[in-house]
């Protein structure tokens, strides 16, 4: 045992000695023999010292009061993954091929009116807009608006003219109004609206509907009741009435002194009669008192060519037609101005039809909710009704629509084992059969011209094809 014991002992001691020592030879010897290998004939490392290291120096002392790092304390907490958020979607044909939006900016503590290229035109009351938490905003706001008039861009903005209790409708436009303020949506507060006029291409006499649609699904339509429809009852009064631009001072730069009258050197107003109706537009003028014929003729032309310009009047937050007395001042001015204003053909006289014809044309609404509106009507309850198929395998990347030549109706087909079905539509009736299909980047088409009720079965054939043949195949079915 105690032989052991100092065996461990010496073996301790020479394991401690060799320890210490050196890692760097202070010599080495190269072997003079004629069997050295290429590895012993390597020269010996330089030896390093450690005062020549200079990259790691710190430059200035580590603060005293400095937190402790400990190794994996900076590392980012590891997120939940989120099970709830949907996963990301394929990119479809409609997200290419939807109409584009207009951007306009606002103030929304002022009434604003948006007008887009198609002739839509959006009034904005101030103080309507309000955020998630229903505090009115009041920094810059901008306003989408995305015009569906023709029947093109609502195919391609898959719209379809269906409610969503499967009516079918004659649609007349439509148009997707929506805004954002500071970096998130806004909506309209509470018992406000905002109004919505659309143009002379729009069918007139339609009522209001609102765009629903589920995920990734096409629009289909709520009505939104007869108290949307623009109250058409003529006030005396409003707060605020209606006003031209800056006030009455502009209107009076339109006035240009009748030449036949200089001679007289008449002075004097002339009081027009005028409704100004939701659109700012000056409807029914009627001169009460004129100074002479030739002053009558000039004040009827002023207020004429003021229509449009007006900011309309307003009851209860929601734009109102009103009955307002106009004071056109005429004042004799210098000979020279009078010789250029009688020779003066900028500004030519529009007719009494000319100024009264959008009134009937146009269609406004007062829209309670932000989003997709549409103005339409529901197809005849009596006509006969037929189902056809359109016979083409179903899968998620294809839709199929059905469009009726007699208002442009556009059906859904929904997709069952044999191909997608049209329940109860319309029976004899010009009609198209649309296929769209985009696989792995591709657009693929089928187009087949039928007859309602002919056949309970149409096949469908599809081809390659491209965005832009797409979109002029599209706009040729009328």
């Amino acid at each position: 045992m105690r032989t052991l014991r100092l065996l461990l002992l010496s073996g301790l001691a020479s394991f401690l000695f060799y320890s210490c020592q050196s890692d760097t030879p202070a010599h080495t010897e190269v072997a003079d023999t004629e069997t050295e290998s290429p590895v012993d004939t390597l020269p010996a490392p330089t030896p390093r010292r450690l005062d020549t290291l200079t990259w790691h120096r710190v430059e200035r002392p580590t603060q005293a009061n400095a937190p402790l790092i400990r190794p994996g304390a900076a590392r980012r907490a590891i997120v939940p993954r989120d099970t709830t958020a949907p996963p990301p979607a394929e990119a479809r044909l409609y997200d290419l091929t939807l109409k584009a939006s207009e951007y306009h900016k606002i103030d929304p503590t002022q009434l604003a009116e948006v007008r887009g290229r198609e002739g839509t035109v959006v009034r904005i009351p101030a103080g309507t807009l309000v955020d998630a938490r229903g505090e009115p905003v009041t920094g810059p706001v901008f306003v989408e608006l995305k015009e569906c008039y023709g029947l093109a861009d609502v195919l391609l903005s898959n719209i379809v003219s269906e409610t969503n209790d499967d009516q079918l409708l004659i649609p007349g436009g439509a148009v997707l109004v929506r805004a954002t303020g500071n970096g998130q949506s806004l909506r309209l507060a509470e018992g406000r609206a905002v109004q919505v006029e659309l143009p002379a291409s729009a069918r007139s006499g339609m009522p209001l509907y609102y765009g629903r649609s589920g995920r990734r699904q096409p629009i289909r339509w709520v009505a939104a009741g007869p108290e949307a429809v623009v109250d058409n009852q003529i006030y005396p009064e409003a707060q605020p009435m209606p006003a031209y631009e800056s006030g009455p001072a502009a209107l009076n730069k339109l006035v240009r002194y009748p030449a036949a009258a200089a001679d007289s050197h008449t002075q004097g107003t002339v009081y027009v009669s005028a409704v100004i109706d939701e659109a700012g537009r000056v409807l029914t003028p009627k001169v009460l008192r004129s100074l002479g014929s030739s002053f009558y003729v000039e004040a009827l032309r002023v207020v004429r060519q003021s229509s449009g310009r007006w900011t309309p009047g307003q009851r209860e937050g929601r734009f109102v037609k009103v009955k307002v007395l106009v004071p056109i001042r005429f004042t004799l001015p210098e000979t020279s101005d009078l010789l250029v204003r009688a020779d003066s053909t900028d500004s030519p006289t529009p007719s009494v039809a000319d100024e009264e014809a959008p009134a009937a044309d146009r269609q406004a609404f007062r829209v309670g909710q932000l989003g997709w509106v549409a103005a339409a009507r529901p197809r005849p309850a009596a006509e006969a009704v037929t189902t056809l198929t359109a016979a083409v395998e179903p899968d998620t990347h294809t839709s199929v629509r059905l469009v009726l030549h007699d208002a442009a109706t556009i059906v859904l087909g929904q997709p069952t084992d044999t191909g997608y079905d049209f329940v109860d539509v319309p029976a004899n009736k010009k009609a198209v059969l649309l296929g769209i299909r985009y696989m792995s980047g591709t657009p693929y088409v089928a187009v087949r011209e039928i007859t309602t009720g002919r056949h309970s079965s149409e096949p469908l054939s599809f081809r390659e094809t491209t965005l832009a043949e797409l979109e002029r195949l599209v706009q040729e079915l009328k």
